[in-house]
């Protein structure tokens, strides 16, 4: 299952507990939650990974995925 499979699988669940804010996945789990896009990626890249799928949560009839 590929990272943004992954995603799809738990956005609903991440919706809930975490609405609108960023979320960084990580081989198949959430490495990071923040408020803004520069918050996660500081604690992604804090953590040595280089790659990840990042995304802010929201209802998701208005959610845009950046790959």
């Amino acid at each position: 299952m590929d990272e943004y499979e992954k995603f799809k699988s738990m956005e609903q669940d991440l919706e809930e507990k975490h609405p609108h804010k960023v979320v960084a996945i990580h081989h198949g789990k959430v490495i990071s939650i923040g408020d803004t896009y520069d918050e996660v990626m500081k604690k992604v890249h804090e953590q040595g990974i280089k790659e990840s799928f990042i995304h802010r949560l929201g209802p998701s009839e208005d959610s845009i995925a950046i790959l």
